[in-house]
């Protein structure tokens, strides 16, 4: 890609009458070319009388983040360090939020492109700017909790069932998955749509630019922009304790495939918001207290979901019509995070009902024992994927192995071989304990 000069943040617009709103990008390059992008929000949700009830001090830094929060695609297209902001200002405790979670959440991105980051990401401020004191709101004590279609979500949302707290299910651009997953909860869904400008579609294809970028980050200030209009005091998410285990380091930064769903980045992005945006509005993750393997423990309880569940990502990247004529949950027994889950539910279910789910067993392939090797910390890094920390590994490979049922197998052998003598009963007490 041509080296650019410079990247504006450019324009916002509502169009109240469709719920739409359109981003505007511009990008400055040599020889005097200029190019715009536009990126859409739709909101079917919301009704033209809704979006004209919100008071313009309220929305304003709601949209504004929003700018920010999406233009990450088309800045990590032609990035820069010079920055432009078109129509508002950032104080500089503003710009320095935003320098951080680009950073930080565009660690994979930098590490794909062996990319050199170094004051690269220097968000514009005025010195002697303030921001205004943000708004309150009169909310009603309901939750929007994002669906994912997996596992983490589905539990969330039994949990709050429990308790009788009221919700509705957020989905960004919702799979039939989604809807499959919200029908059995028995939740309403409030959707959104996005479609992002065609030519940064090209870009991304054919110029092999990483797509790696903190995707929960822009559902959050989505959520943010829902909650206000539609009158939702908090926004639950369902981020585990191990997305704070990062996967390697590179020139310095600490490269966190989930860093977007870490406890850093939840905390750094809900004081901008109840700082910048509105006190009124908070987001936590009702599971970060628990490991991946104690949530699956927790997950096994409600059987109905078990071949609807979908917590392969290769999914999401599946045209929609092979979505459309899946009946049940998908795995594609080929990646990393297939791999984790596949043991993280070995340990609980009958090895018979598990082959059912996945459609394989994934213990006998030879071609996934590196990601096995790798997950259990005994080659390389963590895998750039959704998996957890090696000790959830070896403790659920450990709980399967008691049961007989993969004795002999390939990856039974590899781990025998390496965990033979092994303190399970330590690990067990850490990977266990509600933190």
């Amino acid at each position: 890609m041509p080296q650019a000069k410079s990247f504006t943040f450019d324009t916002y617009k509502i169009n109240t009458k469709r719920s739409v709103i359109t981003f505007t990008y511009k990008v400055e390059l040599g020889y005097g070319i200029k190019k715009t992008f536009t990126d859409k929000l739709s909101f079917p949700a919301i009704s033209k009388d809704q979006w004209e009830k919100i008071p313009k001090d309220a929305l304003e830094p709601a949209l504004q983040a929003l700018l920010i929060m999406v233009g990450i695609n088309y800045w990590c297209a032609f990035p820069t360090k010079n920055i432009r902001i078109n129509g508002f200002t950032l104080s500089r405790e503003q710009a320095q939020f935003w320098n951080s979670l680009y950073l930080n959440g565009l660690g994979e991105f930098f590490y794909d492109m062996k990319m050199d980051f170094q004051d690269l990401i220097n968000f514009p401020y005025d010195e002697n700017y303030q921001a205004p004191i943000p708004p309150k709101f009169d909310l009603r004590e309901r939750s929007l909790l994002l669906n994912g279609a997996g596992k983490d979500s589905i539990l969330s949302a039994e949990i709050l069932k429990a308790s009788n707290t009221p919700f509705d299910f957020f989905a960004f651009a919702p799979t039939p998955a989604h809807k499959r997953i919200a029908k059995i909860a028995n939740a309403e869904t409030i959707e959104v749509t996005r479609s992002r400008d065609p030519l940064l579609e090209i870009i991304m294809t054919y110029s092999g630019i990483s797509n790696s970028y903190p995707s929960v980050s822009t559902f959050t200030f989505v959520a943010v922009l829902l909650a206000e209009v539609l009158g939702y005091k908090s926004i639950i998410f369902s981020n585990e304790r191990s997305a704070d285990f990062g996967n390697l380091t590179y020139r310095g930064l600490e490269v966190n495939h989930q860093w977007c769903k870490s406890s850093e980045a939840e905390k750094l992005v809900n004081d901008y918001i109840q700082r910048f945006i509105t006190p009124d509005i908070s987001t936590k993750s009702l599971l970060r207290k628990y490991s991946e393997l104690e949530i699956v423990r927790q997950f096994v309880q409600y059987p109905q979901y078990l071949h609807q569940v979908t917590s392969c990502n290769t999914y999401f990247w599946l045209h929609p019509l092979e979505q459309r004529l899946l009946r049940k949950s998908y795995w594609c027994k080929g990646c990393p995070k297939c791999v984790f889950m596949f043991a993280c539910f070995s340990a609980y279910l009958p090895k018979k009902e598990l082959v059912s789910i996945f459609g394989a067993d994934l213990y006998e392939k030879k071609r996934l024992l590196r990601s096995i090797r790798r997950i259990l910390g005994i080659e390389g890094f963590k895998p750039l994927d959704c998996v957890g920390e090696p000790e959830e590994m070896i403790l659920a490979m450990h709980m399967a192995s008691k049961g007989k049922e993969y004795e002999g197998e390939l990856a039974m052998q590899l781990f025998e071989k390496h965990f033979s003598n092994y303190d399970f009963g330590k690990i067990e007490k850490s990977v266990f304990e509600i933190k």
